[in-house]
Formats: C-alpha cells, structure tokens, sequence
C-alpha cells in the first residue's frame, strides 16, 4: 500500500473519530436498538386468560386449555367484566351455556374459543377431523434473532 494511501486512510478515520455523533449512529445505536428490540419481542409463556364461571359445576368443566376460572355470582361478575378483571363470564341458562364478553376485545375473543372447546371437550364431544400440534421454535425466526 502507497504510503499516501495509507495517510489518507488515517485521516479518514481520525475525522470519523472526533465526531462523537458518527461513533455513537454508527456503533452504539445499533447495539442499544437491537437489546431495546430483543427485550420487547422475547420469548414468553402462553398468557393465560382470566374468565368467571356462574357456578362450581361449570367452573370444573372449563379448567384448562389455559384459562383461569374463577366461580362468581351474576352480580360480582358484572362488575369483574367491565373492569376486566376477567375477560368472559360463563353462564349456565335453559338452552345451554352463554358467554358473556366484548367482542372487541381480542383476549375476549380467544377466551370465548378456549372456553367452548373446552366445555365441548369436557362434554366428550370429540372433533370431527382429528388434528395434530407442532410446534416450532427456532432461533432466528424472529426479526431480532435475524
């Protein structure tokens, strides 16, 4: 390497150097946003979700699939749901269960769909198609590993 090259890769660096700004853009930030991400999206257990049971009954039949059931009355679960305590109530009436819950809500949603496959599976109503769960989880598949 000619020795004006090598002096003019020099001066490059000590210009890029004596620039605090460029050294924390360039160096620090990167590192900063990638922990900020990684500490955002990490890996978590499945939340599970709050929902109320009108009696003990319904309350055995509705454990499980990742639902914490809590057996209230009609006048304690009101205030429980609006307050979102729990996400659903259930209700044992004439013609059946009745869920209770605001369907703008996604985990209200998805409590609704866990809590019937769970009454239904306690009922010993089997699926029609039989299905199977795989999970995965490799390193690298989200953004952050990436």
């Amino acid at each position: 390497m000619s020795e004006s090259l090598r002096q003019l890769t020099l001066v490059r660096f000590r210009e890029f150097f004596r620039e605090p700004e460029a050294v924390f853009w360039v160096f620090i930030f990167p590192i900063l946003m990638s922990a900020g991400l990684g500490l955002a999206f990490r890996n978590r257990p499945a939340e599970v979700l709050k929902i109320g049971a009108a009696d003990a009954q319904l309350a055995a039949s509705l454990r499980g699939e990742g639902l914490s059931v809590e057996v209230l009355s009609e006048t304690a679960a009101d205030p429980a749901l609006r307050t979102g305590r729990i996400v659903l109530l259930a209700i044992r009436g004439a013609n059946g269960v009745v869920y209770r819950y605001d369907d703008t809500n996604p985990d209200a949603r998805a409590a609704r769909l866990l809590a019937d496959r769970a009454l239904q599976r306690s009922a010993g109503i089997r699926e029609a198609v039989p299905v199977r769960e795989q999970l995965v989880r490799e390193p690298g598949s989200r953004y952050i590993d990436f």
